[in-house]
């Protein structure tokens, strides 16, 4: 049995998870997916901490901690400040977040607007993220692409950045053929995903 906490985007809350968390439990597993605060209201550290809360409240241990677009930003500073709970990283259709760099500042150093995907200007999204880059190095993690995305400009140089360091910096890399919502899109191939991570765990 595993343990999965799912980090939904910006936009959405944990109900986006539905159908994944219920295919992982159908399997036998333990599966949070909390419900963070509005980016347009939160900060990047209130969004890291409410789910930090989650994890902690319940002792969770061995995690497998997913995130999806924002949740990448989050996720990476759960496992920072709750570096020895966790077991796996996976970020999913995401950007892979830089130390002291925004969400929106790390897609600037791309030669990409915010505002060119009709986004607009939330806290949480301008916040930037410090965390321990070699901590952090020693996690296994995964990047699932894809294909279909509305942010396929970004995510695609992400999945190549990874797919580039995947043997020394403990990547796994997969595609699904689908839009941003990966999870509504093709909910048991995500799902299959996330449960075959359990082979490679320590």
């Amino acid at each position: 049995m595993a343990v999965y906490v799912l980090v939904h985007g910006g936009d959405r809350d944990g109900s986006i998870w539905r159908e994944i968390a219920y295919l992982l439990i159908k399997q036998g597993h333990r599966v949070f997916c909390p419900s963070m605060s509005s980016v347009k209201e939160a900060s990047l550290q209130q969004n890291i901490e409410e789910v930090s809360s989650v994890i902690k409240t319940h002792d969770l241990k061995n995690i497998i901690l997913v995130g999806h677009s924002y949740g990448a930003m989050v996720i990476t500073g759960v496992a920072d400040s709750l570096f020895d709970r966790i077991a796996y990283m996976v970020y999913v259709d995401s950007v892979v977040p830089e130390n002291d760099k925004s969400l929106y500042g790390l897609l600037a150093d791309y030669g990409i607007s915010y505002k060119a995907y009709n986004l607009t200007p939330d806290p949480a999204c301008l916040d930037e993220i410090t965390f321990d880059s070699r901590k952090l190095a020693k996690l296994s993690k995964a990047y699932v692409l894809c294909l279909q995305s509305e942010f396929v400009q970004v995510t695609r140089m992400m999945y190549e950045r990874v797919m580039a360091r995947a043997d020394t910096d403990r990547w796994l890399c997969f595609c699904l053929d689908t839009t941003h919502a990966c999870m509504l899109k093709q909910p048991r191939q995500l799902a299959a995903i996330l449960a075959g991570l359990i082979l490679f765990i320590q």
